[in-house]
């Protein structure tokens, strides 16, 4: 059974839970917590609105997006877009955790700079944020007036790719199969299991699920004299060519790269798994605004969605998208970011420092 949150303070009405459900449903997913709901018809524009917009976005010829996705995320998006013969070109700049964020806010003092026009976040609450202070445009077209409401966050942030953090380690290395946090505390993987540093603020909110759910254990997985590592991609690279035995942090994107290069390493999600989603949105101070409208409807389609998803990487809000993962098999309980507070991060990334020291 799947858990889930609904509305901003836990307690939904009974028309607005059975709206919600109704969504989640026809999604095959779960309802983020936390979410702001949107009036659909604000994302609804006429026809003729929208050729204009398509039109315009052609003249711009191009879209610059920043994202923190996987790389094979990246690529699929760029080519199902590219692919499109929008008329647009997609340029995709990877920036992992927390500098994309920091890189847009730079980019957003400086309206001299050429920079992102849409981003591909995880930091959430950043991206919320940046609803409430008017920096974000709504999106709009066909796929944008039908996404669910239930994953719009300030109506602007197309929250989407539900994605559980996973485990993994090498099949060559451990024989006896690693099924759940705990058996990374056995005394041969000591020194040899790996994690992600504090590069994101969802890292971070990971580690500290982990020790509120696992009493703890925290403190003796800092025993095990863990190697922390600056990405999922490198963590994951060092579990599949034998540099650890383990990890306790990826996702499936990544690990499924490596999949496909039979790499000897078994991926597992956790009976009690937490996750996350992206976000999408249009900045306010685009230099290409009309090419990411354009490019933001596309993502938010089964055809970018399914982009996105890939093979069973992650989960759609919206039905019907080929390869989606079926979260509802899952145990998931996905970030509720209304009760996520820079002070409580702050305060758990000193406790995380001080077991496994500053990085």
């Amino acid at each position: 059974m799947q858990k889930t949150a609904l509305g901003l303070d836990g307690h939904p009405s009974r028309t607005r839970r059975a709206m919600l459900m109704a969504s989640m449903l026809a999604a095959g997913g779960a309802v983020p917590v936390g979410t702001a709901m949107a009036q659909a018809n604000s994302r609804n524009v006429p026809p003729a609105e929208w050729a204009r917009i398509q039109e315009a976005a052609r003249k711009e010829g191009k879209v610059i997006v920043y994202g923190t996705m996987g790389p094979a995320q990246h690529e699929r998006i760029l080519e199902a877009f590219n692919s499109a013969n929008l008329g647009v070109k997609m340029e995709l700049v990877r920036i992992v955790g927390s500098a994309l964020t920091a890189k847009v806010e730079q980019e957003r003092v400086q309206p001299n700079v050429v920079g992102a026009d849409l981003v591909l976040t995880a930091d959430i609450r950043w991206a919320g944020d940046a609803a409430k202070k008017g920096y974000l445009k709504t999106p709009v077209g066909p796929a944008a007036a039908a996404y669910p409401d239930a994953w719009l966050r300030g109506g602007q942030v197309a929250l989407m790719a539900h994605t559980p953090w996973v485990m993994h380690y090498n099949t060559s290395l451990v024989k006896n199969p690693i099924t759940s946090y705990q058996d990374l505390l056995r005394p041969e993987l000591a020194g040899k299991v790996g994690g992600v540093s504090l590069v994101a603020e969802v890292v971070t909110l990971f580690y500290k699920w982990l020790d509120e759910t696992n009493p703890g254990f925290l403190e003796k997985f800092a025993a095990q004299k863990v190697k922390m590592y600056p990405s999922t991609v490198a963590s994951a690279n060092s579990t599949a060519s034998g540099e650890i035995s383990a990890g306790v942090f990826s996702v499936i994107p990544v690990d499924n790269a490596l999949h496909a290069q039979k790499a000897p390493m078994k991926t597992v999600i956790p009976a009690q798994a937490y996750g996350f989603a992206y976000g999408s949105a249009v900045l306010g101070w685009a230099k290409n605004p009309n090419a990411a409208l354009v490019a933001q409807d596309f993502i938010m389609s089964v055809k970018g969605q399914a982009a996105v998803v890939g093979n069973g990487e992650a989960a759609s809000p919206i039905p019907n998208v080929p390869g989606a993962l079926d979260v509802s098999k899952i145990n998931l309980t996905l970030i509720d970011w209304d009760k996520v507070t820079p002070e409580g991060v702050k305060a758990f990334e000193a406790r995380w420092n001080s077991l496994f020291g500053a990085r």
